[in-house]
């Protein structure tokens, strides 16, 4: 039972949605991509159909296939520009997956199995599909489409070898049947499959470490700043309150100058750790600039804010970092807390607010929190 539910957690974590929003956000660009590629491709196809004839179907079929092909595209195009729900770049897979295999399938019902096993233009969209799906930068799409792909393709074939035989198989529009090629087919889409799998692994890989400080691991500024303007809408829309914090480490300059550069870097990383460990999921936070942090806290009134700034302060004055020859030491920070749209119509301005009540706890003594005079006064250790 354990094993069981330990697999079941597991499976639950992979085929979870990203909470991670730059993937969201990438995952959402690249289904458009996708959408405009395969759209492109479409054109393409039915252009050389209809004026090369290809194929033996008659000019009635061709037309109505190909008007079927660019309604298709265009309603995928529709969807994935006016939806960005998790379920979308499965459901565009699945189906274009599924196409390809129904349009194999056909020649089955034609009496035409040679068309169903030895088709290769229809076969190699195939690869066209699993290869674009890279762009979503979701592995497990690619192992997805992979396996429709083989399992399709296997079962046409299952099929075609339990009611005909393979060997005797010709024909004049596509040849003969050979094991050996079916079979370097098939391995060849295993292994394109498994080459978009590592592609798209990898694309996620590279696509979190961009926007993501090295040093501390927390995001950096620029993508902050598009996380805040999603959410500024995203708490318009609803009239929720978005309360901010700018934390400041204090003395730093000093500590770097004291102990060395090596124990500035790993005071802020352990900082930045703490931190993050101690926000919510839903809690946006980023390294803003040298030693200071900034906090989002979407529908978090700023009262509520300024006493979890301060419970934040209090957690990260006790992170004992590490100095060579000195044991360990405790760094203090102060913040300026704000909300948004009480301190201000945009984030600049909200920013522009926590920042002077940032410069006031620094003028004040340090080591403590300031928030709107109208909600707390001043939070410092006693």
């Amino acid at each position: 039972m354990k094993f069981l539910h330990h697999l079941a957690t597991r499976l639950r974590g992979l085929l979870s949605a990203d909470t991670d929003q730059a993937l969201v956000r990438a995952r959402s660009d690249g289904e458009k991509l996708v959408a405009l590629l395969r759209l492109g491709f479409i054109v393409a196809f039915a252009a050389i159909r209809l004026t090369s004839g290809l194929g033996q179907a008659s000019w009635k079929l061709q037309i109505a296939t190909v008007g079927i092909a660019l309604a298709y595209g265009l309603g995928m195009l529709l969807l994935a520009t006016r939806f960005s729900r998790p379920w979308v770049p499965w459901a565009s897979t699945g189906f274009d997956i599924s196409l390809i295999t129904v349009a194999l399938s056909l020649y089955l019902v034609d009496n035409d199995p040679l068309g169903a096993v030895n088709n290769r233009i229809y076969f190699e969209t195939y690869f066209f599909v699993i290869v674009t799906g890279t762009l979503r930068y979701d592995w497990r799409l690619s192992a997805f489409a992979t396996l429709l792909a083989v399992s399709g393709f296997l079962g046409i074939t299952a099929f075609v070898a339990t009611h005909w035989h393979l060997d005797d198989l010709r024909s004049d529009w596509f040849g003969a049947f050979s094991r050996q090629t079916h079979a370097l087919r098939v391995m060849l889409l295993c292994g394109v499959g498994v080459s978009s799998i590592a592609v798209a692994h990898w694309a996620r890989h590279l696509r979190l470490m961009v926007g993501t400080d090295h040093l501390t691991g927390l995001s950096q500024r620029r993508p902050f700043l598009e996380r805040i303007h999603e959410e500024l809408e995203r708490s318009s829309s609803t009239r929720a309150t978005l309360s901010l914090a700018l934390l400041d480490v204090d003395e730093f300059k000093r500590f770097n100058d004291s102990y060395g550069h090596l124990a500035g870097d790993r005071a802020l990383q352990l900082l930045a750790e703490r931190l993050r460990k101690s926000v919510r999921t839903s809690d946006l936070v980023a390294r803003f600039g040298g030693e200071e942090f900034v906090v989002a806290f979407p529908r978090m009134d700023v009262e509520r804010a300024v006493k979890r700034v301060n419970e934040l302060r209090q957690e990260l004055s006790g992170v004992s970092i590490p100095v060579q020859g000195e044991g360990t030491k405790h760094l203090t920070l102060s913040a300026g807390v704000g909300s948004w749209p009480a301190d201000g119509e945009t984030f600049e301005d909200v920013l522009a607010k926590i920042d002077e009540r940032l410069y006031e706890a620094k003028t004040q003594g340090r080591n403590r929190v300031i928030g709107p005079r109208s909600h707390l006064r001043p939070v410092a250790d006693g």
